[in-house]
């Protein structure tokens, strides 16, 4: 049987954020549910991806916290140069202000993003069950 296609994920063609801070989804950094969404950001897009939003265009983790992330008890942030010091990559996926950690190997993904200098703010727009 043939393998389904992949869906393409188009890159917006935008510089990386300076100095901005990513928010990614999903209360703490667990490592199993990280390489869970990964493996099924490979499924659909052919690339491990795990999805963040960043500081771009006037949006800030206010604005990312309530609009995006109201489900997020908790919202883990990091800047741009922790993440590509670490060696993975970050692609401007999607609509704006979202965008992917990205690496070719999902184990090294997962590591590398939790070993990553990061802080822990507790959500002022959590919405239990919200949208």
């Amino acid at each position: 049987m043939d393998q389904p296609r992949k869906k393409r994920r188009a890159r917006r063609g935008e510089p990386l954020p300076e100095g901005g801070i990513l928010v990614v989804r999903g209360d703490l950094l667990d490592p199993d549910e990280l390489e869970s969404d990964a493996r099924d950001n490979f499924d659909v897009y052919g690339f491990y991806g795990i999805s963040v939003y960043a500081e771009v265009g006037g949006v800030d983790v206010d604005w990312i916290a309530g609009h995006k992330l109201r489900r997020a008890e908790w919202l883990v942030l990091f800047e741009v140069r922790h993440v590509l010091g670490a060696g993975l990559d970050l692609w401007d996926t999607g609509l704006s202000p979202h965008y992917d950690v990205v690496h070719a190997d999902v184990v090294e993904l997962v590591t590398r993003l939790v070993g990553c200098q990061h802080r822990l703010l507790r959500n002022v727009h959590y919405e239990e069950g919200g949208s």
